[in-house]
């Protein structure tokens, strides 16, 4: 770029270059074969000329601050850090938007809304539950474990057994799950119509256990125990006189870890549902 309006003269090649600290005449920056251009040297007789110069190393930009590319599985991995980061009730699309540096208009050509985002949230929270083939030998455990797994998956993340209260299998995950586990009950001799309705009575169970477990997830663990030590204490303290069931079952009532209760509760379920099969077995045979 030029620096100035004034013509450049032509140099004298006998006049010196300019005196260096050393006090030796530096060359001139035109050689005496032609000023560099662009495409290298023009040379006069071929005398003192420049190579040209190397191509400069281009710069690359930093991946860091790139964007991700919208789709429902990046737009459904952000939404479930947003509801560990803010809840139920924090999770909304501009916070799933800010999370992908975008407005929350871009998510609107992936998922129609809220409740869109919040059922394809729990089915890919669903699809993390490992699926297997009815076992009629192992049935049980088969459903102690398919719903511990939904548990464990649900209280690991805020608030996400929310997002599956009130809702029918409709999406694929969810489907495939609600799928294995009517067919694992099946395998244990249970009716269609304790299936059906035993089915909602698992999850709802489930859900509320995952969700009341998921209060304690941020807390100070320190914090917690002290909480149930003093709960404890008050039931260990209360009157007899006044308080005679209470008191004789307290140690049942506070003794009990989180795993032994959901798996008794489990257990009640599960028998409720051969009993009422039996029932109904019986009542058909009249």
């Amino acid at each position: 770029m030029p620096t100035s309006s004034k013509r450049e003269q032509p140099a004298d090649p006998s006049r010196p270059g300019p005196v260096t600290a050393a006090g030796q005449s530096r060359p001139s920056p035109v050689t005496a074969g032609g000023p560099v251009t662009a495409g290298g040297p023009v040379t006069a007789g071929g005398q003192g000329a420049l190579p040209a110069a190397p191509p400069r190393v281009a710069r690359r930009s930093s991946a860091a601050g790139r964007k991700p590319t919208l789709s429902v599985p990046v737009i459904v991995a952000a939404a479930i850090e947003a509801l560990d980061e803010a809840g139920f009730a924090g999770l909304t699309m501009r916070r799933v938007a800010a999370r992908l540096g975008t407005g929350a208009a871009s998510l609107y050509a992936y998922v129609s809304g809220r409740e869109e985002l919040l059922e394809l949230v729990f089915d890919a929270l669903v699809g993390q539950v490992k699926l297997e083939d009815p076992d009629p030998a192992r049935w049980r455990e088969q459903v102690h474990r398919l719903m511990r797994d939904l548990r464990d998956i649900l209280a690991s993340h805020t608030d996400a057994a929310l997002a599956g209260l009130g809702r029918v299998p409709t999406t694929p995950q969810t489907l495939a799950a609600a799928e294995v586990l009517t067919a694992v009950l099946r395998a244990g001799g249970l009716s269609d119509r304790v299936i059906a309705l035993g089915f909602d009575q698992l999850v709802l169970y489930v859900s509320a256990f995952a969700y009341e477990a998921g209060l304690y997830r941020k807390a100070d663990p320190a914090e917690v125990d002290r909480y149930f030590a003093g709960v404890h204490a008050f039931y260990a303290t209360l009157p007899p006189g006044r308080y005679p069931v209470l008191t004789a079952v307290a140690p049942y009532m506070t003794g009990a870890d989180a795993d032994d209760r959901f798996e008794f509760g489990l257990n009640a379920i599960i028998a409720g549902f051969e009993a009422a099969s039996a029932a109904e077995a019986a009542a058909d045979q009249r």
